[in-house]
């Protein structure tokens, strides 16, 4: 199912990109898609690689699963899926009000074209949706520069950093945590 208002084409306006909301037939393409993200960008995830691509496989079907309080989205050029971002309702009763959106990743030759405005701009009406979800929330490392500024033109504010949040091979790198209030007007960009 392709949601309306979410295509978006790239400067060349050869490459048209449909954002629309993953289910179980895309288990397949999305864990590949995942497991490039974490290998060629291990310090913007705090996830890593798994060695068994099953149990990856197994935590995206669970996720799927469970549409009342978890999304993923996709953006395909095509039938190539090449981005995606999860949103997911917090569980506890006394932090329901409270949204995660996690896993943002556009490959990069996608980048530049719209497609991770789009991804977010989902997200974030997901979590409009749920009731009661006041308030998103989502971390990123100091080296993806380019998605903070996306977060930031989207309403995002930093509300603190942790020094030192991942380790990758001897290299550590500082993740800001930000969110987004729901309930302030939004953002015209």
């Amino acid at each position: 199912m392709t949601s309306p208002g979410y295509p978006a084409t790239d400067k060349s306006m050869s490459t048209v990109c449909t954002v629309r909301r993953l289910g179980p037939n895309d288990v397949v393409a999305v864990v590949a898609l995942r497991r490039e993200a974490l290998e060629l960008h291990p310090l913007a995830f705090s996830a890593s690689p798994l060695d068994d691509p099953e149990l990856l496989s197994d935590s995206f079907r669970s996720l799927l699963a469970r549409p009342e309080e978890v999304a993923i989205f996709g953006a395909f050029v095509v039938d190539t899926l090449v981005g995606m971002v999860g949103v997911v309702r917090n569980k506890g009763t006394k932090e329901r009000h409270k949204a995660l959106i996690w896993g943002m990743y556009v490959r990069s030759q996608n980048r530049r074209t719209g497609a991770g405005e789009r991804l977010l701009r989902a997200a974030i009406q997901q979590a409009r949706s749920w009731p009661g979800v006041e308030q998103v929330q989502l971390s990123v490392t100091e080296i993806a520069g380019e998605a903070r500024r996306l977060y930031e033109r989207n309403g995002f504010q930093e509300w603190g950093r942790e020094p030192r949040a991942l380790c990758w091979q001897g290299r550590y790198v500082a993740d800001s945590h930000m969110f987004l209030d729901l309930r302030a007007p939004r953002p015209t960009v």
